[in-house]
């Protein structure tokens, strides 16, 4: 996977008081992605990052042409993207949300599930939100379940445990 393309690791929440800040809501397990990155990509717009720093679960960041509450509320919602080199180094057997999302979900009987929509952090483990004909399909990402993940063709084989598929 090529190193220098755009990861999403957060979205733009409100601003944070009266010079410009932003409050960003991570996508990301550690805020490492964050303090590596001097530029942030707002949309398709790069964004210099002046001072970045926790707030509880959030990150606070000063972006340079961002002076007022005012022009920080026209950024709210927006998704904030990095370069991968900026994530933290991956150990053997994890994935970047980035690449689970949108990723075809089959089960070990060859039933297809759908795809990967969006993904929890619980604390025990993440939760993949899997959307197709069974409706949204809940599945813990944990050994048991998650039998083969195939980042190159966006595919996963998973073993469901008894009633996490509705209807089958």
């Amino acid at each position: 996977m090529p190193r220098n393309r755009l990861v999403v690791i957060g979205r733009i929440g409100r601003p944070f008081g009266i010079r410009g800040e932003v409050k960003i809501s991570p996508f990301t397990e550690t805020m490492e992605a964050f303090e590596r990155s001097c530029v942030l990509i707002l949309e398709e717009t790069p964004y210099n990052v002046l001072r970045i720093r926790g707030h509880k679960s959030a990150m606070i960041v000063a972006l340079e042409g961002i002076d007022t509450p005012e022009q920080a509320r026209e950024l709210t919602g927006c998704l904030v993207k990095t370069h991968e080199e900026n994530l933290p180094p991956k150990e053997e057997d994890e994935y970047y949300w980035s690449e689970l999302i949108g990723m075809k979900v089959s089960t070990v009987d060859g039933r297809d599930l759908g795809r990967i929509s969006t993904i929890t952090a619980t604390g025990a483990n993440d939760v993949l939100h899997v959307d197709g004909d069974y409706g949204e399909v809940l599945l813990p990402m944990i050994e048991d379940v998650v039998i083969e993940v195939d980042t190159d063709v966006k595919e996963m084989i998973v073993d469901p445990l008894e009633g996490l598929i509705p209807d089958a």
